[in-house]
């Protein structure tokens, strides 16, 4: 007996729920996990929250009319009619924030960039129609084109796009999608329940059953708040990891630079001692020969050793590009961008242990260093490398990084000021049996690069292109090659706007 009161009583609690405050509890939590997960947007950037946030807030609103006995009744009865009209807004709004908030949370964009792309373009799209048969309703009466639109259109695109959805969430490896897929289902199956028993009722008969939509939307964002809790350590872990990854590569090329240069230094003072010995025990004639090598020797490493130096220019602005990624949560490309510099410096500590690398291996340097500079222009810069056929990219050989301070002056002194397009176009040809490298740039050219140079309190010096020059010159004298470059100024008159660069890779010493 008392057992049967008890149910009686709870059934009469959950019957009423709509006028003894449960209905009013539950609108007051989501108007808090709203405003909450908003700040937590504003500390994090991270888009999940805020579209949870707007989606919380516009269940929230949705329920303001439901409830009696609170203040919110009093709102509801001074504007019934602005209520009525928003009814239809508010629910096409509620489905495809829920959609952006699914797909961001879950990372769709990593996952089913394809997808994220699609929906976004349709979105964008359905809301300009829906917006339009908004305005539409109060200029010539197209209250019923409007519902007609959202329940013959609308809801039959959005059943489709959720159960695919739901079937691209399934594959997804990560834990949280449980929590969403069990919110989702909660919500779907309970509302459907109520939905069944009262069709066709009246409202006193439905406000008996709300209680069956009021628990299952609490569930339901109950388990969406856990799930951002995890996601929000996920994402705080993949930072520290990043961080991490970044520091540990740093100190490797560090520790490779260094030992590097300590081989070049022991190697400096073994030709050094060596040419002390000679000058003891060997004749005035026979001195000055071995002399001369052995300084030229000497001449090479010391050459050898700046270029093991990466403009540390570069490297300050790589670093810090990664730092500002970091900072602005982009973590997809700050990933890429410590992979690209990662490798660069790697592949330049690599080369510069020889005298001579191929060709083919000094194009890919120069086509990471050019992508790397791009990622910090925003991606603003076109590089296109052009080969011509029947070129021999392995048993060509050239100084190591050479062609990085024609790459280095294209960029800063051509093409940093540029409006507009950027181009970078590097071409390899064969004429005449002798190789040629171009190097064409669209930028400002060197005149007028010089004259704002001339305006900067700072200027900045370069010696990439005199130090290149010393070094096809010891170059040539070792392998017998005429290897030489030449600067050519192309003019708007002439059609061709920009500098280029002329490396000719002769193979026989003219």
């Amino acid at each position: 007996m008392m057992d049967t009161e008890k149910t009686g009583l709870w059934m009469s609690v959950l019957e009423n729920s709509n006028f003894n405050g449960l209905g009013w509890a539950v609108t007051s939590i989501l108007f808090y996990l709203s405003l909450y997960h908003f700040f937590l947007y504003i500390k994090n950037r991270e888009k999940f929250y805020l579209f949870y946030s707007i989606y919380a807030f516009i269940n929230a609103v949705n329920l303001i009319k439901r409830v009696k006995g609170v203040f919110v009744e009093d709102i509801y009865n001074a504007w019934p009619e602005f209520f009525i009209h928003v009814n239809f807004p508010i629910q096409f709004t509620s489905y495809l924030v829920f959609s952006f908030f699914i797909m961001e949370i879950l990372n769709f964009r990593k996952h089913y960039p394809k997808f994220k792309a699609f929906f976004t373009k349709y979105a964008f799209i359905i809301s300009l129609i829906f917006g339009v048969l908004v305005a539409g309703r109060y200029l010539w009466n197209g209250y019923d084109m409007m519902r007609g639109f959202y329940i013959l259109v609308f809801m039959p695109i959005t059943l489709l796009f959720t159960l695919y959805g739901i079937y691209l969430v399934v594959k997804i490896p990560v834990k949280v999608k449980y929590y969403i897929l069990t919110g989702f289902l909660v919500l779907g199956i309970f509302t459907s329940l109520m939905a069944f028993l009262t069709f066709g009722k009246d409202v006193s008969f439905t406000n008996k059953y709300y209680y069956l939509f009021y628990i299952p939307v609490l569930v339901e964002n109950f388990l969406y708040t856990f799930a951002l809790a995890i996601k929000q350590r996920e994402v705080y872990d993949e930072k520290i990891s990043i961080q991490q990854d970044l520091y540990e590569q740093l100190e490797m090329n560090e520790n490779l630079r260094s030992q590097l240069n300590e081989k070049l230094k022991e190697e400096l003072v073994i030709k050094e001692e060596k040419i002390y010995s000679l000058e003891a025990d060997a004749k005035e004639q026979r001195i000055g020969k071995l002399k001369a090598d052995y300084e030229k020797e000497i001449t090479l490493l010391h050459l050898q050793s700046l270029r093991n130096q990466m403009n540390p220019h570069f490297i300050f602005n790589a670093l810090n590009s990664i730092k500002v990624y970091l900072i602005e949560n982009d973590k997809e490309n700050a990933v890429t961008y410590l992979n690209k510099f990662a490798k660069l410096i790697r592949m330049v500590l690599e080369s510069s242990r020889m005298f001579s690398i191929p060709l083919g291996e000094e194009l890919d340097i120069a086509r990471l260093y050019v992508s790397l500079e791009s990622i910090r222009f925003e991606k603003s810069i076109r590089f296109e490398l052009i080969v011509g056929e029947n070129i021999d990219l392995v048993n060509t050989k050239v100084p190591p990084l050479i062609l990085q301070p024609f790459l280095e002056n294209a960029i800063w002194h051509g093409l940093t000021t540029k409006k507009g397009e950027k181009s970078i176009v590097l071409k390899v040809m064969n004429t005449e049996g002798n190789l040629i490298v171009s190097i064409k740039d669209n930028g400002i050219g060197r005149k007028k690069s010089e004259e704002l140079m001339v305006n900067k309190s700072i200027k900045k010096q370069s010696l990439g292109i005199r130090l290149n020059s010393e070094r096809l010159r010891y170059f040539n004298e070792s392998e017998n090659v005429n290897y030489h470059f030449e600067i050519l100024d192309h003019t708007v008159q002439s059609g061709q706007e920009g500098t280029e660069v002329v490396l000719y890779l002769d193979q026989a010493e003219v």
